[in-house]
């Protein structure tokens, strides 16, 4: 975990880390001007590095702070009075973990890091005061909470298609996508989840995320190297998810 060692370094460090990071465009400091990044100072810890398998917060523990993911990837999962867990959602660079929990003050699910990374974890209550001043903060947090209902939804929506092949490809369209939100892949995606997991958030078994990939395979729309997925045909794989393609 990443400490600042000298207190009297912090406010720079912070400011430094928010006005050169390449997601700022996207995240939470840049709905206030440069100038009043200082303001931030007590409310975001930046550059925090987790482990693979380190918890970021615990179901039904005190939720506090909003995560906001830079590099790596994340996933949050419930799990149920008889101990069976279900993965709700993956996480990638440039997106919020921990918003479903913000209004009740009780973290709906737990944060688990996939692999190595680093994410920026700021103070939810002490960020709605500072929503007062800066009204900019409360369009800025519009469109994030807009973005992630938009998601939610199109996942629910994954949820309801009957074919386990068309469900799973909806998934990697889906994936691809967010990943080019930020410029980061182009058709070649690293799936740094277990099948496990794919299967536990798509509602599939273990076997039946196998024989889909198998499918995707045998029709041309991906190739396949362990958990490296590459997309060789774009619009065959949206025939398959059922999907119009996006322009």
């Amino acid at each position: 975990m990443y400490l600042i060692k000298d207190s009297r370094m912090a406010p720079k460090k912070m400011i430094s880390d928010c006005a050169e990071c390449v997601l700022s465009k996207d995240c939470i400091p840049s709905g206030i001007s440069t100038d009043n990044l200082h303001r931030f100072v007590g409310i975001v810890s930046t550059n925090i590095s987790y482990k693979a398998g380190d918890v970021l917060f615990e179901q039904n523990a005190k939720a506090q702070h909003l995560f906001v993911v830079k590099t790596g990837s994340f996933k949050t999962q419930t799990t149920t009075p008889h101990g069976i867990e279900h993965v709700n959602n993956f996480f990638l660079p440039g997106e919020l973990i921990g918003l479903e929990s913000a209004s009740s003050g009780i973290s709906c699910n737990t944060a688990i890091a996939l692999e190595d990374g680093v994410a920026c974890k700021i103070n939810y209550q002490q960020l709605t005061k500072l929503r007062q001043e800066f009204p900019s903060l409360s369009d800025f947090a519009v469109k994030i909470y807009s973005a992630a209902l938009a998601l939610a939804n199109e996942i629910q929506n994954n949820a309801t298609i009957q074919c386990a092949s068309s469900r799973l490809a909806t998934f990697l369209v889906l994936y691809n996508r967010r990943l080019n939100a930020h410029g980061m892949q182009s058709l070649g995606l690293h799936l740094p989840m277990c099948r496990e997991d794919i299967a536990s958030h798509l509602g599939l078994a273990v076997e039946t995320i196998s024989r889909s990939f198998s499918k995707l395979i045998t029709t041309g729309c991906i190739k396949k190297d362990g958990r490296r997925v590459q997309i060789l045909n774009l619009e065959k794989l949206h025939d398959e998810a059922n999907l119009p393609p996006r322009k």
